[in-house]
């Protein structure tokens, strides 16, 4: 591919200006790695490249990173296998004692039904457990008086039965009352170590794959890798959602239907190749 006019003109400009901003810094640099003397004086060595990069400088002229830097994105797909649900109870009275009896009840109730359906003990977690008390401001006098209590008592739940989750949180909205509180629900795949080896995989060739596009619409050529890091961690898109229950309607409720749709793993890299 020939590399367009404009292009080789840039480069020519930068190449000049380059060794004139050279030899300017050169000329005051003193032995001992500063600027000499006058208005510039005992500018140190990361001084001289932010002043020569504010002339248009590349940074390789004074020793810094050189190459083609890129970054790469790469996402994996697969069916998610596993269900994470948060659920809890809320008990609100005017005693801690009764506050915490109407969550307990609650909760144990739900704990229940969650075994009945054939969730393990070891896929149930508390999540957060508190006692707040509550209270009432009146705007007129100005004063805050205490009205109540409130416990909560939140768990996370892992369901491996993809088919029974709908009908696992009705259970368990029935069983806990109005107590009951569904806070959200996600999907992900219970073993994402090969999604996320394939995630990279394809981060990488995206990476490679801009770095030849660079170099030869520039006409140089994509040297060896020198440097590659991950910029952040997998990220897994789950699928959520928050459910509101209402028992007071009359009639049998059509049942809960929750779609699992598909889990994805997204890893980014940014990589650093030389030009030959």
């Amino acid at each position: 591919m020939k590399t367009p006019s404009f292009l080789k003109n840039v480069r020519s400009g930068l190449v000049v200006a380059g060794l004139a901003a050279l030899a300017l810094v050169a000329a005051a640099c003193a032995d001992d790695g500063t600027i000499g003397g006058g208005a510039t004086g005992g500018l140190n060595t990361a001084q001289i490249e932010s002043l020569a990069r504010s002339l248009g400088v590349s940074p390789s002229i004074l020793g810094g990173n050189t190459g083609i830097h890129v970054t790469g994105a790469g996402t994996a797909s697969a069916t998610p296998d596993i269900a994470i649900l948060s659920l809890g109870v809320e008990g609100q009275a005017r005693t801690v004692a009764e506050a915490n009896a109407i969550a307990a009840n609650a909760i144990a109730a739900v704990l229940a039904v969650l075994r009945e359906s054939g969730v393990d003990d070891v896929d149930m977690k508390t999540q957060h457990f508190s006692i707040q008390p509550q209270y009432s401001f009146n705007r007129e006098t100005g004063v805050q008086s205490l009205t109540g209590y409130r416990v909560t008592n939140s768990l996370v739940v892992t369901l491996r039965d993809l088919d029974a989750v709908g009908s696992i949180i009705d259970a368990a909205a029935a069983a806990g009352g109005d107590a009951t509180r569904i806070n959200s629900i996600g999907f992900r795949v219970e073993d994402g170590v090969a999604l996320e080896e394939e995630a990279r995989v394809l981060a990488l060739a995206d990476a490679v794959a801009k770095a030849d596009l660079f170099a030869e619409a520039t006409g140089v050529s994509r040297g060896k890798l020198v440097f590659i890091t991950e910029q952040s961690f997998p990220q897994f898109a789950r699928s959520e959602a928050a459910f509101s229950v209402d028992l007071a309607i009359a009639g049998a409720p059509a049942p809960t239907e929750i779609l699992a749709g598909e889990f994805d793993v997204r890893v980014n890299v940014q990589a650093v190749f030389a030009i030959d």
